[in-house]
């Protein structure tokens, strides 16, 4: 990439706004109506749909600068394998080893999923 092109917009960080501000709210809403521990684990949840899309922006960006055609559909592939193994790694760890309860990550994971669609438009 040279000096003069600019850096290939992909919309993520508006995303990530959308989504940190939807997880927080949710967080919140736990918090006051549950515990700490459910305001953790809806945290939590949010965090695995933010970093599933910051992996994509990255794929998305090395695809932009491969060379050679039909790369870039690889890179995809090992992107999609990636995201659902840190994903599927990620619950194990909260749900597992630190013990969140599953309703306020999985709330929040499946509704920091419609940030993605808000921060579309």
């Amino acid at each position: 990439m040279n000096s003069d092109s600019k850096p290939l917009d992909t919309g993520a960080s508006k995303i990530l706004a959308v989504q940190a501000m939807t997880t927080t709210g949710i967080a919140w809403f736990f918090y006051f109506y549950q515990t700490q521990l459910a305001a953790q684990s809806a945290l939590f949840g949010g965090f695995i749909v933010m970093f599933n899309v910051w992996m994509m922006n990255r794929r998305i960006r090395l695809a932009a600068r491969v060379d050679k055609p039909g790369n870039e559909v690889r890179i995809f592939y090992i992107a999609a394998m990636q995201r659902f193994i840190f994903t599927l790694s990620f619950f194990v760890i909260g749900m597992g080893l630190l013990s969140f309860p599953p309703i306020p990550m999985l709330v929040a994971f499946a509704i920091a999923h419609l940030g993605y669609l808000a921060g579309q438009f």
